[in-house]
């Protein structure tokens, strides 16, 4: 049965996660948005207070103190944390997203780690995934047999461990971060895929230093930055799965990732079709509001067909990652929930920025903010480019 009511503790999560947002996060949006140095631009007050609220432990299973909450949970908190702000959203959705790494890692790791997350009274306790390599995101994901092709970050086995050498750019949350997940090369004779580990990497290991704090167009609130690993030695526990199987755990695991971008995507939509709206309904030219003319009225409502249908693709991915015995096509599921609302967001954006005219380009309004905020979306994450490429290999 085909149910899309919340339950109690659904919508108690969705309005402590609106509230948080109306309350603590639009009202400093603006501010770090603006500030010129993304190096001295975290907002670390607002981040503390959300992971003293719990929002770190989201995804945790209970039985390590989190609040073991379902995929659809996250997909609705996504969205209201979206609508305050991109960049602080995505710093909450990386950290969250990185413990279902854990679900991977020995029962050490997962004692240590989830619960040092889930007992955190500081607020400062972040993750943070280093993927991308300079010769690009793709790149990484590159599915050919020739070895000299894909990631280039390698891990060496060295005794009881590995050493890391390699460079990552765009992490997010690098720099501010206490555990990193670092995509790997532990056999480089193999095709990319078949030679790809992930390791765990505490901030404070000798040898992983920081290169570049990005200096973005939009999500300025979230930082990105280059992480270097010279002669990092782990141990061998604290690689996340077995070796060679990085590419594995990285395919189940972020099956669930697009519901945290889309939510956040959907949330983006949301807050520039509010603001379009509640203006043509304030805007009056020729006697009437401009909410009363065919081509404002027409925006206006794409705009919202677009936002219902693209949240009922997340919530149906939501459900489909977790009940995959019941769920068809979950892989193509996954991918084109991350692919439509992340196209369909730039022009909802554009669209809200045409219906208030020369005040949509002008910083006193926040139009001009979701139109940057929404350009990346089709480019984190795997490029929309690249996931039409898988999905067309489905076909």
């Amino acid at each position: 049965m085909i149910d899309f009511s919340l339950t109690d503790e659904q919508r108690m999560l969705r309005e402590v996660a609106r509230s948080f947002a109306e309350k603590e996060i639009r009202p400093i949006a603006a501010e770090v948005d603006r500030n010129p140095d993304p190096a001295n631009s975290f907002p670390w007050e607002v981040i503390k207070k959300g992971l003293k609220l719990g929002f770190g432990k989201l995804l945790i299973p209970e039985e390590y103190g989190g609040q073991g909450a379902s995929l659809l949970d996250y997909a609705i908190f996504a969205e209201e944390l979206g609508w305050g702000d991109a960049g602080i959203a995505s710093t909450f959705l990386t950290s969250i997203f990185l413990t279902r790494l854990l679900n991977f890692a020995t029962e050490r790791l997962k004692e240590k780690w989830l619960r040092a997350t889930c007992e955190d009274t500081s607020g400062t306790f972040l993750m943070a995934g280093t993927y991308t390599e300079p010769s690009g995101g793709s790149e990484i994901l590159c599915p050919l047999p020739d070895p000299s092709l894909g990631v280039r970050t390698t891990a060496v086995r060295e005794g009881s461990g590995y050493v890391i050498n390699g460079t990552k750019c765009f992490a997010e949350n690098a720099g501010v971060a206490k555990l990193y997940f670092v995509l790997t090369r532990t056999d480089k004779t193999k095709p990319n895929f078949e030679g790809l580990s992930i390791f765990l990497v505490p901030a404070d290991t000798e040898g992983l230093t920081l290169g570049t704090v990005e200096d973005k167009m939009g999500h300025r609130a979230c930082r990105n930055q280059e992480v270097i690993f010279e002669d990092v030695w782990v141990r061998e526990d604290h690689l996340i799965g077995e070796e060679g199987q990085g590419g594995q755990v990285i395919e189940e695991t972020f099956r669930g990732e697009a519901v945290g971008t889309g939510g956040m995507t959907v949330g983006i939509a949301r807050a520039a079709y509010e603001e379009a709206l509640k203006y043509a309904k304030e805007r009056v030219i020729w006697g009437q509001p401009i909410k009363r003319y065919e081509s404002t009225a027409d925006r206006l409502v794409d705009m919202r067909m677009k936002i219902e249908a693209s949240r009922a693709l997340i919530w149906k991915v939501a459900w489909a990652v977790e009940h995959p015995d019941m769920a068809e096509g979950l892989d193509r599921l996954h991918q084109i929930a991350k692919v439509f609302p992340a196209d369909l967001i730039r022009q909802i954006t554009i669209d809200a920025m045409q219906i208030l005219g020369g005040y949509g380009y002008m910083k006193e309004f926040p139009i001009e903010k979701y139109v940057r905020d929404a350009m990346v979306l089709p480019i984190v994450d795997t490029t929309n480019e690249v996931l039409k490429i898988f999905l067309a290999e489905e076909l």
